[in-house]
C-alpha cells in the first residue's frame, strides 16, 4: 500500500508540473488578448483598472501562496524521511539506559552492604567464626574497587543520557515542526480558495461594466474564457496539491505507529480470544497470545512460556488449525466475508492422533450446513462414517481414476 501511495504521489507531482507550465501558457494568452483588448478600446475607467489591480495582486497571492504550500510540502517530506525509526530508535536506547541505571545502581547498593558487614563485624553472624583480618582488608578492597568500576559506569550512562535526551528533543521539535507546516498548508488553501472566489467576482464585474457588442465585446468574451480556463487550472492545481498532502498524511497514517496500530489492537483480542477456544476445542490446553508486532507467546498451565518451535509437530499442527478457523471467523465477523469452502489437504494424515482427528471433526461439525468441506486423504480408514459422501481414487498403470 505505501509503494502504491509512493507511486500515485510521483505521478501527482509529474501532474502539478504540467499544470504549471499550462498557466503560464494561459497567462501568457491573457496577456496578449488584454493587449489586444486595450488597442481596440482604451481602458481609461479607474474602477477596471482598480479591480485589475486587485485580480494581479490577488493571483501572485495564490502564486505565493502555492509556491509556500509546495515548499513546506517538501519540507514536510524531508523532515518524515527516516523521522519515526530514529524517535524508535532513541527511545528504545533511552528505555535500555534506565535498565542499565537501575541495574548498576542495585549492584553499587549490594556492594555498600557487603562492605558494611565486613566494617562492622569481626567475627560471622552465622557460625561464630573469627574474620581474618586479610579476608576482611581483601574484601573491602574488591567492594571499593567494583563501586569504582560502577560509578563509572553510570557516569558514562548518564553522558549517553544527556545525548539520547538532546537528538529525541531534536526529533519531538522536527515533528513539532511537521505538525506548524501542515496547519500552514491548511490555511494557505483556504486563503487560496478566498482569492480565486474574489478574482472570479472582479471578473464578473469587469466583464458587466464593458458591456457585450461589437469587436470589444467578442474579445473580452474571449478573455474571459481565457481567465475560466486559468481558473479551472488554478482549480486543479489547487486539487492535485491538495491531494499530494492528504497523501502526504496517509502515507504518515500508514506507517507502523500510525492507525495499523490502532486496527491492530482492536482485533488482536478477538484473535487471541477465538484462537484460545479453538485450542481447547483441540484439547490443547495452552494460552496463546500475539503482540501488536504479531510475536506469539503461548503458556502451559504452570506458566511456562514456550515458543512455536519447541511444540511436536502435532502441537504445532493444532496451533495451525485454530488459527486457521480463527481467521475464518474474523472475516466472517469483521469483514463480512463468509466462505462456504473449506479444503482441507492430508491434515488427518499428518500428526494428529485418534484423539485430535475426535476434536477436529468437532469444529468441523460446527461450521453449519452451509460450508462445504472437502477432506483429501491417503488414510480413508479413519474417517469411515464420519461424512456424508466419499470419493476414492486408485493407481491404475500410472494413472489415477475413480474406483
Amino acid at each position: 500500500m505505501n509503494q502504491l501511495l509512493k507511486e500515485k504521489q510521483s505521478l501527482l507531482k509529474d501532474n502539478l508540473k504540467d499544470v504549471n507550465y499550462d498557466l503560464e501558457l494561459a497567462k501568457d494568452k491573457m496577456s496578449l488578448q488584454e493587449k489586444y483588448i486595450k488597442e481596440v478600446k482604451a481602458l481609461s475607467d479607474d474602477q477596471i483598472e482598480d479591480k485589475e489591480t486587485q485580480i494581479f495582486l490577488s493571483e501572485d497571492s495564490i502564486n505565493e501562496l502555492q509556491h509556500e504550500n509546495s515548499v513546506a510540502s517538501d519540507k514536510i517530506e524531508k523532515l518524515t524521511l527516516g523521522l519515526e525509526e530514529n524517535l524508535k530508535t532513541q527511545n528504545d536506547k533511552k528505555q535500555s539506559l534506565l535498565h542499565y541505571k537501575a541495574e548498576f545502581s542495585t549492584k553499587i547498593q549490594a556492594l555498600v552492604k557487603e562492605s558494611r558487614f565486613y566494617e562492622d563485624n569481626s567475627t560471622c553472624p552465622t557460625c561464630s567464626q573469627e574474620i581474618d583480618t586479610d579476608l576482611k582488608e581483601s574484601k573491602l578492597s574488591e567492594a571499593k574497587d567494583k563501586a569504582s568500576e560502577l560509578n563509572k559506569a553510570l557516569e558514562g550512562i548518564a553522558k549517553e543520557s544527556a545525548t539520547v535526551e538532546d537528538k529525541l528533543v531534536k526529533l519531538n521539535e522536527a515533528s513539532g515542526s511537521i505538525r506548524e507546516l501542515t496547519a500552514s498548508i491548511s490555511g494557505n488553501n483556504k486563503e487560496i480558495t478566498r482569492l480565486q472566489t474574489l478574482v472570479k467576482s472582479l471578473n464578473d464585474a469587469i466583464t458587466k461594466i464593458r458591456g457585450n457588442d461589437g469587436d470589444v465585446a467578442v474579445a473580452e468574451a474571449e478573455l474571459l474564457k481565457l481567465k475560466t480556463e486559468r481558473e479551472g487550472l488554478f482549480e486543479k492545481r489547487l486539487e492535485i496539491n491538495e491531494n499530494v498532502n492528504y497523501n502526504a498524511v496517509i502515507l504518515e497514517m500508514l506507517k507502523d505507529t500510525g492507525i495499523k496500530t490502532k486496527i491492530i489492537k482492536q482485533y488482536l483480542p478477538v484473535i487471541n480470544q477465538l484462537t484460545n477456544q479453538y485450542l481447547q476445542t483441540l484439547d490443547f490446553f495452552v494460552h496463546f497470545n500475539l503482540d501488536e508486532s504479531f510475536t506469539e507467546t503461548i503458556r502451559s498451565r504452570h506458566r511456562d512460556n514456550f515458543s512455536y518451535d519447541s511444540f511436536s509437530e502435532g502441537e504445532k499442527q493444532r496451533i495451525d488449525l485454530a488459527l486457521l478457523f480463527t481467521w475464518r471467523q474474523i472475516a466472517k465477523m469483521k469483514n463480512s466475508v463468509a466462505t462456504n469452502l473449506l479444503i482441507l489437504d492430508e491434515t488427518f494424515d499428518s500428526s494428529l492422533d485418534h484423539d485430535g482427528v475426535g476434536n477436529l471433526m468437532k469444529i468441523l461439525y460446527s461450521l453449519g450446513e452451509g460450508t462445504n468441506v472437502f477432506v483429501i486423504s491417503h488414510k480413508g480408514e479413519i474417517l469411515d462414517d464420519k461424512f456424508e459422501s466419499k470419493m476414492e481414487f486408485i493407481k491404475d498403470k500410472n494413472f489415477s481414476r475413480v474406483k
